[in-house]
This record gives C-alpha cells, structure tokens and sequence, in this order.
C-alpha cells in the first residue's frame, strides 16, 4: 500500500509499481492531484471494476481526468457517456476519431460538437474543419464562410463525394466555389470541375481555367447544359471547333 508520508513526486514515481488491486489507494492518497490520477489512468492493466470507483470519485470534476477517463477503451460506454458532455470540443474531437472506443461515445461525441457548432467561434470551427471526421466533418460541409471550408478542404479524411457535395448545393456562396477552384487538391479532378462549371455561382475568372484539360466528350456534354453559363458555353464551342 502506499505510505501517507509520500511526497508528491515520490507518490508519482511509485505509481509506476503499483499492483492493480492498489490503484484504489491512490484516489485517497493526501499528495495525490489530478496529474497523478491522470497517470494512473494510462495504465495498461486498469481493470473495469476500478475506472467505475474513478467515475464515482472526486477527481471527476477535473477536465483531464474526464478526458482521459473518457478515452480509456475499458471505461463502461455508460460511464463514459455521463462525462462526454463536459468535455471541451477538442476533446470531443478527439473521442470521434479515436477508433478504440464504443461506437455509441463516438457518435454521442459528434452530436455534442454538431450541437455546439452555431455557437463556436470561427477561428475554433477552421481549427476542427482541418481534423474533424465523421457527421461532424459531414455537417460542416454546408458551413458558408469561405475560410472554414478552405481548412476543410485540407483535412485528410475529406473526399471526392464530400467536395461535391459542397459544390453541387445551390445555396454555395462563391466564395466557398472560389476557394475549391483555386485548390490544386481538388479542382484537377474531373467530376468537380464539371461540377463548378455547371454552378452557376463559380466565379467566371476561376471558371475560365477550369475549361481547359476537358476532354473533348465533357466539352459537348456541357456546352448543350443550360446550368452551364451562355459565355462558358461560347468558350466551349470555340475549343471544339479549334480541335476539328
């Protein structure tokens, strides 16, 4: 068992030897703090039975404990999901992508970002389009403000599908078309070129460029479109007959 007379920093060194049926003392120990609860947390042979005597204790009103006590794959899903909603929304970022954990802490994760997402201020919401996944990342696909779908746009887990979707709305302001047709990521691809022509509300300047590269049988699909703007339609032409 521990001794009482520990210092702190003897207290987290010994935290390192401790037996598993000793875990418990240390959530009592006097020099005992959130950091050292943290530690204790990261074990690899914590038992169920002990992260629910955590879930009880005290030490759940500090936001690392609830963070890390979240994240545990061990913790009981019903556990977990009583801390989800304090936790801030890095750390529910977090929680979404951390594949280790019950399907339903993630998904209860998603819901509390996208429930906050109206009220997060525009910097935080650039930060979370670059990482974010799943129903968050989804749902901030229809988010208005250029600058957040920019970041968006860099995230690793964004696809083809996902850029289209944005493109194919028809309430897209231009400038979010704008920032996908300028994005060396996205606007060489085939099916989003297509799609940015056929939007009307692409900026005619970024349009232009995207002409170019077509095949001839994309060429005679869109110059019959009438989504497809008339002084677009004109420059098609004008390639096909110079390809004659």
């Amino acid at each position: 068992m521990l001794r009482s007379d520990l210092t702190s920093e003897k207290l987290w060194a010994e935290i390192d030897k401790l037996r598993p049926e000793e875990f418990p003392s240390i959530l009592t120990h006097p020099q005992a703090t959130e950091m050292h609860i943290v530690k204790i947390l990261g074990r690899k042979d914590i038992s169920e039975n002990f992260l629910q005597i955590v879930g009880r204790s005290q030490w759940m009103k500090y936001p690392r404990v609830q963070f890390y006590f979240v994240n545990n794959p061990k913790t009981p899903p019903a556990e977990a999901m009583n801390f989800v909603r304090l936790l801030f929304w890095r750390d529910l970022n977090f929680v979404i992508t951390n594949l280790k954990l019950a399907s339903e802490v993630r998904h209860l994760a998603e819901s509390v970002v996208i429930q906050r997402l109206p009220t997060m201020a525009v910097g935080d919401k650039i930060t979370l389009a670059r990482i974010t996944a799943g129903e968050v990342l989804k749902t901030m696909r229809s988010e208005k403000d250029s600058r957040i779908i920019n970041a968006l746009l860099q995230n690793p887990r964004m696809t083809e599908e996902d850029v289209l979707f944005i493109v194919n709305q028809p309430k897209t302001p231009s400038p979010v078309l704008e920032v996908i047709a300028k994005s060396s990521k996205w606007s060489c691809r085939k099916e989003v070129k297509i799609a940015l022509l056929r939007n009307s509300s692409t900026p005619i300047g970024y349009a232009i460029g995207l002409i170019s590269g077509l095949l001839v049988t994309d060429l005679k699909m869109l110059v019959s479109d009438p989504k497809v703007k008339v002084a677009l339609r004109k420059m098609m032409e004008t390639k096909l007959k110079g390809q004659k």
